[in-house]
């Protein structure tokens, strides 16, 4: 009995350290990602600013792709479920939601400020609960999610490039 009490006693105070810990870390994390890409920003507009196009750079997009008929425009990835929140020619942002999981939003912003060259930044963001394994586990966002923002990015220049030449 007096090791089932040290046991518990232990138990609580290292979920209450890492709790602490948790606390100190952010509570937010944002992943973001850049390409070049050579070509007009209007070339790159086309795919970026109308999500049912996304099924032509978009990492995992061509495999688990299902449309909406709803008014606004939504599409299903996988076990998310992807909505426009913004609009407009140099700034896309969408919402991806999923069962048991918090939103995320994601940004898609166009800078053409160099003539025939268009700078594309995506980035995702996503709020974390105080749990500290929901914290601890948002230090590694940039390592699972980075990866395939860049995969996306890398074949979204491909195909404008190849489209616009």
């Amino acid at each position: 009995m007096r090791f089932f009490k040290l046991a518990v006693i232990s138990l609580i105070i290292i979920f209450l350290l890492f709790t602490c810990i948790g606390l100190f870390l952010p509570s937010s994390v944002t992943v973001t990602r850049k390409e070049f890409i050579n070509a007009s920003a209007d070339s790159v507009r086309f795919y970026t600013n109308n999500i049912y196009h996304w099924k032509y750079w978009l990492n995992g997009v061509d495999t688990n792709y299902k449309l909406s008929t709803a008014e606004n425009a939504t599409i299903k990835l996988g076990s998310y479920t992807i909505s426009v929140l913004k609009n407009t020619p140099e700034n896309i942002a969408t919402s991806w939601n999923a069962k048991n999981t918090k939103d995320r939003v994601c940004h898609i912003q166009l800078d053409d400020s160099e003539p025939n060259v268009t700078t594309i930044y995506m980035s995702f963001q996503q709020h974390l609960s105080w749990l500290p394994w929901d914290r601890l586990g948002g230090m590694l966002h940039d390592e699972v999610i980075g990866p395939s923002i860049q995969a996306s990015l890398e074949k979204l220049k491909e195909v404008v490039e190849k489209t616009s030449n």
